[in-house]
């Protein structure tokens, strides 16, 4: 299975994961899980005495974690300097550098670009989506021009990929292919052989439309600047998915022989609802959304997810950074 795999990888390791919701009670208990499994070194970001009431209140034992403050911790000052330094350009002010290092996911990026931490996992709230300090200060790995989110959705029998379902608003064409590229790169570092779908209501032109189109078209980015990757598009779910179906619409598709494992869909509202209802209706494990082209290990929750899923995602953050790091 996917996640034990993930958790072979990172058991021992030692990878610091950095949580700026340190008092919503789903990443103090993710935090204990991890430390009692050595799975991570989880690092929650709060006052340390609304952290204790929280612990006190329902009754948990957090005498072994690591807790930071930001207004109290000793690197404060330079992180504020340094975010100043990043963002002088878009005429912030000392004042409101200041402001923007004291909420807790800005701070834990910066923790996270100055080595103190492997990885953070923030988004329980509104208030601490990682997506913004990610882009301004995590920012892209060199080659990439835009990040991109995956889920990992996970069956005892089955395994599957979907993107973008989390960033990227509208993708044109060649947004797709860079999405369909990143995604590809990421499933192979994890240890699985992509196969991609770009998805449509149409199949090899049984649609028209500017919508079938723009797949179509970025079907074809991919498979040029991909040629090692099994790439076919644009398609329908069930003719990418099930190769019984494919021998009837596409009996040419690659998919025709083993089904797609990687599905890219047209736009985020695709992505998002897709996911959300296989996760919900199918009774998928959903892990994610997880970041792609970035410099460091952020990812996102769910701020409906339990626990269980927010220690699920802080796994695989520091499987991001064991891999990255060579530490396997």
């Amino acid at each position: 299975m996917f996640l034990e795999s993930m958790r072979q990888i990172v058991k021992d390791k030692s990878m610091r994961i950095v949580f700026p919701d340190g008092t919503d009670e789903r990443a103090l208990k993710s935090a204990i899980f991890l430390q009692e499994n050595n799975f991570a070194r989880p690092i929650l970001l709060a006052n340390l005495s609304k952290i204790e009431q929280l612990a006190q209140a329902k009754s948990l034992d957090i005498s072994k974690l690591n807790i930071c403050d930001p207004r109290k911790d000793s690197n404060f000052l330079s992180y504020v300097e340094q975010y100043y330094a990043l963002r002088k350009h878009k005429n912030i002010s000392q004042e409101e550098a200041t402001e923007k290092v004291t909420l807790p996911h800005y701070f834990g990026a910066l923790m996270v670009k100055n080595g103190k931490a492997d990885g953070m996992v923030s988004g329980l709230s509104s208030n601490t989506k990682p997506f913004l300090p990610a882009f301004e200060i995590i920012k892209l790995k060199p080659g990439f021009k835009r990040a991109s989110s995956l889920f990992v959705l996970e069956w005892p029998e089955r395994l599957l990929f979907f993107a973008d379902c989390a960033v990227n608003i509208d993708p044109d064409a060649k947004a797709l292919a860079e999405i369909a590229h990143a995604t590809a790169q990421s499933v192979r570092s994890f240890g699985y052989e992509p196969r991609v779908a770009f998805l449509s209501f149409s199949t090899h032109g049984s649609g028209h439309g500017e919508i079938v189109n723009k797949v179509a078209q970025a079907t074809r980015i991919a498979q040029q600047e991909c040629p090692n990757i099994v790439i076919d598009g644009e398609v329908q779910f069930d003719t990418a998915l099930l190769p019984e179906v494919t021998k009837r619409k596409a009996p040419n598709s690659p998919f025709a022989e083993k089904g797609a494992n990687v599905f890219i869909f047209p736009d985020l509202n695709c992505g998002n609802i897709a996911y959300k209802i296989t996760e919900r209706l199918a009774k998928a494990i959903a892990t994610g959304p997880i970041l792609q082209g970035l410099n460091s290990p952020i990812n996102d929750v769910s701020r409906g997810c339990s626990y269980e899923d927010f220690a699920n995602v802080a796994i695989l953050t520091a499987a991001q950074a064991c891999l990255e790091k060579s530490v396997v």
